[in-house]
């Protein structure tokens, strides 16, 4: 068996694929040092001039490889200008598709001629998911038990205090208190 020394720590007369110094794998140096020698004169050297009568092979392949590169770099730009022409068209009928057509909810809204002229003023309030008119008057009036003046000036209200449907919109009048 050779006795190799480790190219990493210089230790000498290594008879093992790993060396015990620093535990590096020498296999493959091993595997490169018991390869057979090859007889220098059994490898065919071709002469001077005979270099020159064969043709450059390698030399057209890379010609040929830049000629498809620059190829298809040409066909791809002439296909991303062609297809950013019809792209409108193109998503215009991709995106052509029929859908059932939403309606919003029926909004019940409180006009202006059925509410008190004894108000002075407020504002209009759409209903929001969580809603309840004892929410709402605590929020704007600070009591929940002041619902009923919302319920005064908008008799679309009456007789229905516990099913407020959300999207739906009336008039929350200022307190008395407040104005002028």
């Amino acid at each position: 068996m050779i006795k190799l020394t480790c190219p990493v720590c210089d230790r000498p007369e290594i008879e093992d694929n790993i060396c015990p110094n620093c535990e590096t794998d020498l296999s493959l140096i091993r595997q490169l040092q018991e390869l057979p020698v090859v007889d220098e004169e059994l490898i065919a050297i071709p002469a001077e001039n005979s270099l020159n009568t064969q043709p450059n092979i390698s030399g057209k392949l890379v010609i040929l490889a830049i000629l498809i590169l620059v190829l298809g770099f040409g066909l791809g730009a002439m296909g991303t200008s062609l297809f950013a022409q019809q792209q409108s068209p193109l998503v215009s009928t991709v995106t052509t598709t029929h859908l059932p057509e939403l309606k919003p909810p029926a909004i019940k809204y409180t006009p202006k001629s059925t509410r008190s002229q004894s108000s002075c003023g407020g504002f209009y309030y759409t209903v929001k998911r969580g809603d309840s008119l004892n929410r709402i008057a605590a929020q704007f009036y600070g009591n929940s038990q002041l619902f009923s003046k919302i319920v005064a000036v908008n008799p679309t209200l009456k007789g229905r205090e516990s099913s407020i449907e959300i999207g739906e919109v009336f008039f929350v009048p200022n307190l008395e208190e407040n104005c002028p």
